[in-house]
This record gives C-alpha cells, structure tokens and sequence, in this order.
C-alpha cells in the first residue's frame, strides 16, 4: 500500500521533499514529460516558479537567482534533446558551485531499443556537470518508494548542503485523470539534517533511548579513534555491532552473527549510529528495523542502509564526533543485549567452513592479517571472535567472486615479516588462482582453502534458490559449478613453489592447523581442506539452533 491508498508517483514525491527542503525557486521550460510537474508546482504558492522556454537560458537564469540566494534552484525540462541544452550552464554551475538540481523527465515506458519518439540515454553524462546523477524508480510499491526516498534525499542535500549541482532523472506522470483528482502530497517521507563541524551536543537526544553503534567494513582504527568510540560505548553503556571486517577490538563489541535469530523485537535500537563501508554481514537487516539512523560520513557523501532513513548526517571525521558528546547517561542496553550472546567456541561442528573458521581463529597470530573471501567465508568467520591485532579484509566493497587470492598477496608485499592468510573457498580460489604463480610471493603468505568442489553457497539452506526441487542435480550442473579441479589443488600449488598440504577430516585439521598458522616456512603455504555440501549445512542448522 503506498501512502493510504493514494498512487503518488516519484514527481509527486519530488515535489514534497522539495518543500520538505525550503527549495522555492523552480525555472521551468515547456513540455509534456514534465507538464504535471510543472502544473502542479505553478499551483502551490509556496513555490517561486518562472518560465523560460530555452533550456539554455533556464540554466543560466537558475545560476543568477542561486548566485543572489545563495539557495538551491530547481530546473526542469522534458525529454528529447532539452536537457542537451543544460551542459553549458551545468558546467558553469560544477565549477562555481551553483546548488542548481536539474529535474529532467521522461517516458518509462521507452527504451533505447525501440524506435520511440523523444527518447534519450540519460544513465551516463560528463563529469562535471553534476555531483551526482540519480534516477527516480516508478513507484508500485514500498520498496520503490523507499529507494525513491534514498536517492531524493542523497541528491537534494547534497545539493542544499554542498552548494553543488544535481541531476534527478523521473519518470513521467502523463495520467490525466489522477493528474485531476490528485491535489495533495505525500506525507510518508523524510528529510537528513546535515551537520558539519562544530555542531551541537546532541547528548539529550540520547537519554532514555537504546542506543548503538554499527560498523560496517573499516580499515583499521587510529588507537586515538577506537579510544574514543570505546569511551563512547562504555558510558553510554551500549553495543557496538559489527562483524569480522569491522576491525574493532575495543569495549562492548558484539558480533552480529552471535545474536542472530535471538534478536527480540524489544532489544532492537532506537537510534543506530551509523559508521563504515558495505557489511558483508546478511543478518545486520534486523538491527535496523525500527531505527532511527545517525550517519557518521568522514566523505561528505550520502549513504544509508536498506534504504532507511537517515535523520542526521554527520560529515566530519569519526573521531571528532566521539569526542563531542560531554554529557552521556548511563543506560542498561549493553548488558541486556549482552544476555542473548551465543558463543560457539565448544558446540560440536562437522567438518565445514565454520569448523574450520573456528579453527584458524583460535591460532592467528597476533598482528597477522587475515583475508576472507565473500559470502560463506566471510559469514563463516562471523560467528568467531578474532584476538585483537588481526588486520581483516574482505572484499565487500565490489562484492564479487574475483580477487581474493590476489589482494591478499598485495597486501603480504607491504611487509614480508607479517604473517598474511586467506580464507576462501574453492570457486574463488580457481576464479584467482594464476596469481600463485607470481614471482613476487614470500613465504609470509598462506591459504586455507575449503574445496567442497562446487560453489556451495548455492546448496546452503540460507540461499533462497536451494529450495528448488531436484536441487542437487539441477544445482550442480550450471548453477554451482560443480565437477571443475576434481584434483584439487595440489599440482598447481607445487607447481608455483608452495608447501602444501591437505585435510580431509577434523582430525587431520586439527593436527596440522597450529603448524600452518604458527610454524615458520621457507615457501608460501597452501592448506587445502576437503569438505561436502551436506556437512555445511548441517553446520549452519547446528549454529542456528544454537541460537
């Protein structure tokens, strides 16, 4: 249901944040893409709206009024080649830092397949002649209108707040009866305070509230950053939620994946204080569904998560904001969370990846760095606690199969006395492997590969296309990959110079793990560990009963 029954579209949309904004002044130009825009903004007399025909002038016109005001100014035009005749004005706007937003519209219906009238490719347009370019999805339902809200907020206070021009591309309203009958806007939104330096202490608005903070991927800390975070946890008195890539070891650190389907209702954050990049971590949804979100954006750019809103974004540097609360309250939250924490350090585990996670995290060595490969590595690895000084990393940024292996190995270049391991599984392994043949390699670099000789997160409970019938055979045959290096990985490994060697058990592992982790080499190392998809799934039921 979207807005009490009422089809509001993404103009309509528009159109109410625009006031949620104070944007008044619109220079509009004639067409019929945007011909509801502009009857509805010509009749709401909280906007300034002037005509101009030529989308040339428009533009300029926008810069003298923003020039003057100091304000943003919104232009629109239709499709076709109008919003060709903005580039010169926008470039003018880019480089004297003009808040101009340029609304064009168009046809969803079209698409650069057909032989369509006035249609033109939008999805790409220079460089400097906007800060961001986003489009506007046809709303149908919730989710659409969330990420319309997304993308309207991230576009409209960067634009107020950086004094910088943007694009928003929307789709047309061309429903001539719901054009009629539709006076009223949408309620159902929000808008992002921004804040810069030196604002307020927000301390009151934390009293009486279940607080948190959460960390998405992080490179490592300063000491004087995780300090202050610390600190900050530790008065309030709350959890500071993340997963293995937050590289976090300071006070009230709670791994996600520990609390994981014991998380009530009751115990989810009223305000998340929001820090890091992309978190690898599926189950971080729940946290955020009844929050209200505080951005920390050292950037100055516009992110959320699962498309909720920010209330406040703070672009200055994470440290700076730590340290600009002077008068916390103690709460309970941390402690009452804190009761629900599942530790899995003694449950019985078959032979799986998070057999073996467990295992490699119970013998990294202090200040090693340690390199997970998406999905189930990295989920794997959530489960366990890590001692503090371990480096992690994974590459959640682009979140692709490629590039474990080879980031790893940069990253054991910068310092070939500290030790480098990898946690990947055999699909990605293979995908990366000729980089073992490399003559930069050092014997500080070693791989634990799980080689269950298929992509296995296809066949795990917790992937929704696991449930098809006949899943192992249809799985296997495309889908998963399964039958590639039958062998394994020995040949190749040798064949580049590594010390190799292998388990296909849990005894195995467990008398060779401490060796691979601790003992010192001549040659890069690679431990190759042999598993089956029905003994990862039994270990996902087992870590999920636990729960």
């Amino acid at each position: 249901m979207i807005s009490n029954d009422i089809k509001y579209s993404s103009f309509h949309y528009l159109i109410a944040l625009l006031k949620e904004y104070g944007i008044k002044n619109i220079v509009a130009s004639p067409g019929t893409q945007n011909a509801a825009f502009n009857l509805f903004v010509q009749d709401d007399d909280f906007f300034n709206v002037y005509s101009v025909v030529d989308e040339r002038s428009a533009v300029y016109v926008a810069n003298g009024i923003a020039i003057e005001t100091n304000e943003p100014v919104v232009i629109t035009c239709t499709e076709a080649t109008a919003s060709r005749n903005w580039l010169s004005g926008l470039t003018e706007a880019y480089y004297s830092k003009l808040p101009i937003i340029a609304c064009s519209f168009f046809n969803s219906d079209l698409n650069k397949f057909s032989f369509s009238q006035q249609f033109v490719d939008r999805s790409v347009s220079q460089n400097d002649i906007k800060e961001m370019s986003v489009e506007l999805p046809k709303i149908t339902n919730e989710k659409e209108k969330n990420k319309a809200l997304t993308v309207l907020n991230a576009a409209l206070s960067t634009a107020k707040n950086f004094k910088t021009p943007v694009h928003i591309n929307c789709p047309a309203f061309l429903d001539v009866e719901q054009i009629n009958n539709i006076k009223s806007l949408p309620k159902d939104i929000y808008s992002t305070e921004v804040y810069k330096a030196n604002f307020p202490d927000f301390s009151h608005e934390l009293d009486n509230q279940k607080v948190a903070i959460f960390i998405g991927a992080h490179s490592r800390f300063s000491l004087s950053c995780e300090n202050a975070i610390s600190e900050f946890a530790k008065k309030l008195n709350i959890p500071v939620f993340c997963d293995s890539n937050s590289n976090y070891y300071g006070h009230n650190k709670i791994l996600i994946s520990q609390l994981n389907n014991k998380f009530k209702n009751d115990l989810t954050p009223d305000i998340i204080i929001d820090i890091g990049e992309v978190c690898g971590e599926y189950s971080s949804f729940a946290l955020f569904s009844n929050a209200k979100i505080w951005r920390i954006s050292p950037d100055n750019k516009f992110h959320t998560r699962y498309n909720k809103p920010i209330e406040k974004l703070f672009c200055c540097e994470e440290e700076v904001f730590f340290n600009s609360f002077k008068n916390l309250k103690k709460t309970a939250y941390f402690d009452e969370v804190s009761k629900n924490i599942v530790k899995f350090n003694s449950i019985d585990l078959p032979f799986s990846l998070p057999y073996i996670a467990r295992g490699l995290s119970y013998n990294l060595p202090i200040n090693s760095t340690l390199h997970l490969a998406i999905l189930n590595s990295l989920r794997s690895m959530n489960y366990f606690d890590l001692a503090q000084n371990i480096n992690v990393k994974a590459n959640v940024g682009g979140f692709g199969i490629d590039g474990a292996c080879s980031t790893l190995v940069g990253q054991s270049l910068v310092d070939e006395n500290k030790k480098c391991f990898g946690l990947v599984g055999d699909l990605a392994f293979f995908y990366d492997m000729n980089i073992l043949g490399n003559r930069h390699l050092k014997n500080n670099l070693r791989f634990l590969l799980v080689n269950n000789n298929k992509g296995a997160e296809f066949h795990l409970k917790t992937n929704s296309i696991s449930k098809i019938e006949n899943k192992i055979e249809r799985l296997n045959k495309i889908v998963s990959a399964a039958g590639h290096f039958s062998n394994g990985a020995k040949a190749w490994a040798e064949a580049c110079g590594f010390e190799y060697f292998c388990a296909n058990d849990k005894n195995e592992f467990d008398n060779l793990i401490k060796d691979f982790c601790l003992k010192e080499f001549e040659k890069p190392v690679l431990f190759e560990c042999f598993t089956n998809v029905e003994d990862e799934n039994e270990a996902i039921k087992v870590l999920e009963n636990e729960k």
